[in-house]
């Protein structure tokens, strides 16, 4: 399972994890009407911190 992957530290789920919920990101990535790159990298950045505490 991916997200097991992912939250047990293998970087290329971390990476599918990005790859499928990019659109998401991006979404809560604008800011003033633009895509705001330092916002989106800061949510990416926020769920690879933190995705070792999801809990099944």
């Amino acid at each position: 399972m991916i997200l097991q992957g992912a939250v047990a530290g293998r970087h290329e789920d971390l990476e599918k994890i990005f790859d499928l919920y990019m659109p998401l990101i991006n979404k809560h990535s604008i800011w003033n009407g633009q895509l705001d790159e330092d916002l989106r990298q800061y949510i990416m950045i926020h769920i690879a911190l933190n995705i070792s505490k999801f809990q099944f």
